[in-house]
């Protein structure tokens, strides 16, 4: 990863390249105040050959005797519609281009006019170090990466230790996302269920978290039906992971349970996909890889909390010892469901999980998984749907969502929809058809966490790079390791 430094300047310039973010206005405006020299250079292109629109970048030699060898513009978009993640955008951008033109170090002054200087330092390390994310294990040739070293410049040495503390834990974070995208973007042949739970043991060996692999015969006695039949059709057989942090020293405090589905390929099953973009059903274990980057991230950072990760992890494939469809599966928490379609395969895994991490008598049950296409005709690839029985956490997670970026829409669960799911046989029908599905797959869940405080995160039109996505910077294409920043931001401030 960036190595990053924070230094005291009067000016907020320094040798060398320097980055300065502007706003987009009828004449682009630096967010900051800058010397007069280097304003003349920008206002001979600002406005002309540089907008300031988001993610906008524009290089400029300075040929000064004295001073910056390069000023590099890079644009926030419109001060008016300024977020947190305008940084994360605008230096994910910038960085790309640094690297591409190998550039190894460049300093930038943060800016602190809208927001606190700690969020906005925060955002810009967390931009650039996204940007940097590569997937490239399986490539022969890979690129180097050259951009090494940013210096962030403040003018007050109060603020040192803030931006110092900020850019530790965009760190930190960035590594739980790093985690979750490699994990979701492994392609399944490397990264069946029990090698998933090998790499996410030793995740945890090196993070400081504990981690348990409930395999198949333990499945089969702990009554967890739902995993066991979504895992029967392949030779890869079905794992349980429970990953447990403890920052409480010793005083056993009722945990946050994060619930993750990982399916490592769905084909369908027995109800088998359309051949076309099938390859893309690598991504179907991202809500399983987010829990564990949210772990590693939660022990890095040794909050003083309990957070506990679960994680069923199978391998959904046709064979002759697959589950079928009018298959009744019983679950650990005594209810049953109709099979209607194997391709309704991930709320079968979470009602087990969601069982037991009822179980834990945990403060919140917060679940991610990429539940439903439904959830993509609803909402688009722009956000999460978001479903809860607990208003009070939902708005925890909305404030999270705002902060990161990481945005997420409301839908409802009302018991109307409910009778979608009624079965003739069984508790439950696990398919409502077509209306309202990511509703009713929400409902269907909500039938296995009790009264404890829950939130269900339907991720499947944000976990990974789709055609409609929005091309961010910090996101490139595959996995984008969407939940991780989220969760982690919600569980700080839980501590706080």
């Amino acid at each position: 990863m960036i190595d990053f430094t924070v230094k005291v300047s009067r000016t907020g310039i320094e040798e060398g390249v320097n980055i300065i973010p502007m706003y987009e206005d009828e004449v682009p405006q630096p967010a900051i105040t800058l010397p007069e020299n280097i304003m003349k250079l920008i206002e001979k292109v600002a406005g002309r050959d540089f907008k300031g629109k988001l993610e906008e970048v524009y290089s400029i030699p300075t040929i000064l005797d004295r001073g910056p060898e390069r000023i590099v513009l890079t644009g926030l978009g419109r001060r008016d519609e300024l977020e947190l993640d305008s940084f994360r955008r605008a230096y994910g951008r910038v960085a790309i281009r640094l690297d591409e033109a190998m550039t190894e170090s460049a300093a930038s002054p943060i800016v602190s006019d809208v927001f606190d200087l700690g969020s906005v330092s925060q955002s810009i390390v967390e931009g650039i170090i996204l940007s940097m994310y590569r997937f490239d294990r399986y490539k022969s040739e890979k690129r180097e990466q050259k951009l090494k070293h940013i210096t962030l410049l403040v003018r007050d040495e109060s603020a040192l230790y803030k931006v110092e503390k900020s850019i530790e834990e965009a760190g930190r974070i960035c590594r739980g996302v790093y985690t979750a995208r490699d994990l979701t973007n492994m392609p399944s042949i490397d990264c069946y269920p029990e090698k998933f739970a090998e790499i996410v043991y030793e995740v945890g060996r090196k993070a400081g978290f504990n981690v348990r692999i409930y395999k198949i015969d333990e499945l089969e006695k702990m009554s967890m039906g739902g995993i066991v039949a979504v895992g029967s059709g392949s030779i890869h057989k079905p794992v349980l992971i429970e990953l447990e942090y403890d920052g409480t020293s010793g005083k056993d405090e009722n945990p946050y349970v994060i619930v993750g589905k990982a399916v490592t390929f769905d084909s369908g099953g027995i109800s088998i996909k359309p051949s076309e973009k099938m390859e893309e059903m690598k991504y179907d274990k991202a809500g399983g890889a987010a829990v564990v980057g949210v772990l590693e991230a939660v022990a890095s950072l040794k909050l003083p909390i309990r957070v506990i990760g679960l994680i069923p992890c199978v391998e959904n494939l046709p064979s002759g010892t697959a589950f079928r469809p009018g298959d009744i599966i019983k679950f650990r928490n005594g209810k049953t469901a109709e099979v209607i379609s194997t391709d309704a395969e991930g709320r079968l895994i979470l009602a087990d999980a969601l069982s037991y991490a009822v179980e834990k008598n945990p403060k919140a049950i917060i679940d991610l998984a990429t539940l439903t296409g439904a959830c993509i005709i609803a909402l688009g690839t722009h956000a999460s749907g978001l479903f809860t029985n607990n208003q009070e956490l939902a708005d925890k997670i909305k404030k999270s969502a705002e902060r990161t970026g990481e945005r997420v829409w409301q839908l409802p669960l009302w018991k109307q929809y409910r009778e979608q799911l009624k079965s003739d046989v069984a508790d439950l029908k696990n398919s409502g058809g077509r209306p309202a599905g990511a509703i009713t797959a929400a409902l269907f869940l909500s039938e296995f966490v009790g009264d404890k405080p829950w939130v269900h995160l339907d991720i499947a039109g944000t976990a990974y790079i789709q055609e409609a996505s929005e091309q961010k910077s910090y996101t490139p294409k595959g996995a984008t390791g969407v939940g991780v920043r989220l969760l982690v931001d919600y569980l700080i401030h839980e501590t706080q």
